[in-house]
């Protein structure tokens, strides 16, 4: 079998408010500079902007809770020309049955749109911790008899309970789940922060980055070892306002897109 291949997205988050929210760049440097970055497409909700992307790939991203329609955001997506889709589900303290139920509905819709997509472990949403997002997955299997497709933010899962590198011991507590997944954002991540700088200046790799790439160099080797999807596609999810994850002492958080961005192509090559 052929080992699988990787796509590294950029995210529109990263470039939101950039380089000021004075001087904010337009729609085709955003473009070109996500292109010339080496990304092979943009991740975002859903927006008529979009379509002057040109020959960068598209993964829509998007929050539905119980009385969501799914229908519109598949329709914008598959008129954009969406590759994934991926959904943050419910809120936090939505019953599991109302979430599973919620699932069912929008995988459907999905399904009978022909877009691939998954539940992203997010922050308050219903899949914030572990326990949850393994209570989601029972009760959907235990329902369908199918895996729920799964988006892995594990910065999420790392801060809840606090871990301490090296980091993949804890995060691939449920590998047949895992194995499956094609979705993962990757945002450099600590036990005690949800994002953290890659580099000092742009450059110069921080300590705190370096252990995270030990995790993501694992998941990786997971990845082409036991993975059974045929593509697989990853975001370097850095953010750089609303919500304002970068702190005030993060150096340029674009630049630093671009840094993972790179390292996790040359990450895969070496898995």
């Amino acid at each position: 079998m052929a080992r699988p291949t990787l796509q590294v997205y950029a995210t529109l988050w990263s470039l939101r408010g950039y380089p000021s929210a004075a001087d904010e760049w337009p729609w085709p440097r955003k473009f070109s500079a996500i292109a010339a970055a080496g990304f092979s497409g943009i991740m975002s909700p859903p927006r008529p902007e979009l379509e002057a992307r040109g020959a960068l790939g598209y993964w829509a991203i998007g929050s539905m809770g119980v009385t969501d329609d799914p229908g519109p955001f598949f329709a914008q997506a598959t008129a954009l020309g969406a590759r994934q889709t991926t959904i943050q589900l419910c809120d936090v303290d939505t019953p599991l049955a109302d979430a599973v139920a919620t699932a069912r509905r929008i995988l459907a819709v999905a399904k009978a749109a022909g877009l691939p997509v998954a539940i992203e472990t997010h922050r308050d949403t219903f899949t914030e911790t572990p326990e949850r997002m393994w209570a989601l997955c029972d009760a959907y299997r235990a329902l369908t008899g199918e895996r729920l497709p799964v988006c892995f933010d594990h910065s999420h899962f790392a801060v809840v309970r606090h871990l301490a590198a090296p980091y993949w011991p804890h995060l691939n507590e449920r590998p047949k789940i895992l194995n499956d997944c094609a979705q993962f954002h990757l945002r450099p991540f600590t036990g005690h922060h949800c994002q953290i700088p890659a580099t000092f200046d742009g450059a110069r790799r921080t300590p705190e980055y370096e252990a995270w790439g030990e995790y993501v160099r694992a998941l990786f080797t997971c990845l082409r070892r036991d993975g059974t999807a045929r593509e697989i596609f990853v975001v370097p999810e850095l953010g750089h306002a609303a919500p304002a994850y970068g702190l005030s002492c993060f150096p340029d958080v674009w630049i630093d897109a671009g840094v993972v961005g790179s390292d996790l192509r040359a990450w895969w090559e070496q898995s």
